[in-house]
């Protein structure tokens, strides 16, 4: 099937989904940089916070890094409202957290990161520089996220945090194929809007 057939996806905006695919790569760039900002600093352990489906969508670059990181690499998945109560003993004034806010303004994420930037902890968000959190965190160390859910939202999500972590492993030594990886991906949105269109027939079988 070809990206340019005609099929209509219920409740979907396909040309914002490739012209967002587009610029992703350019903001991609911007995640790339903060991680060589963090690999020069150096660091003692990776968090990656969020709540809710947020939380879901870091799952995946959790895994990742475990799995192509080396055995003196530490990364953990934290939920921000659970660390509020709780913090987490691994977390110290040189580990690095990233998280995420569509809104900007996500309660527990707010509450969470203004702790943290008070233990000293460096906090990088994927979200409005404008918005409480980003402000926050402070407009360098944002990066505003293409996450209009009517466009594919969640899975650009998942490239700017891999765009991240992918390249701390890189820097480790780890994932030597981190440029290849931003390559290939560089034009797959047309290939993820082919995905879709086919499964669209099924979902309308779904959904009757």
């Amino acid at each position: 099937m070809k990206e340019t057939e005609k099929i209509e996806i219920m409740h979907f905006d396909q040309e914002g989904y490739l012209e967002d695919g587009k610029a992703l790569y350019e903001t991609g760039k911007k995640m790339t940089a903060l991680a060589d900002k963090v690999a020069d600093e150096g660091y003692d352990a990776v968090f990656l916070m969020g709540v809710g489906g947020t939380w879901d969508e870091l799952m995946q670059l959790e895994y990742l890094m475990n799995k192509f990181g080396d055995r003196d690499l530490e990364v953990y998945l934290i939920h921000a409202a659970e660390w509020n109560v709780m913090g987490h003993k691994r977390m110290t004034e040189k580990s690095v957290v990233l998280t995420a806010s569509e809104s900007g303004t996500t309660p527990e994420v707010l509450e969470a990161v203004k702790k943290m930037k008070d233990m000293g902890v460096r906090v990088y968000a994927m979200t409005k520089p404008e918005g409480p959190i980003g402000q926050a965190v402070g407009a360098e160390n944002c990066v505003a996220m293409a996450s209009d859910h009517g466009s594919g939202g969640c899975e650009k999500g998942y490239y700017l945090a891999d765009c991240f972590g992918l390249r701390l492993l890189n820097r480790r030594g780890c994932f030597p194929k981190f440029d290849l990886f931003i390559e290939q991906t560089k034009d797959i949105w047309k290939d993820m809007l082919d995905i879709r269109k086919r499964f669209e027939p099924r979902a309308e079988e779904l959904a009757k």
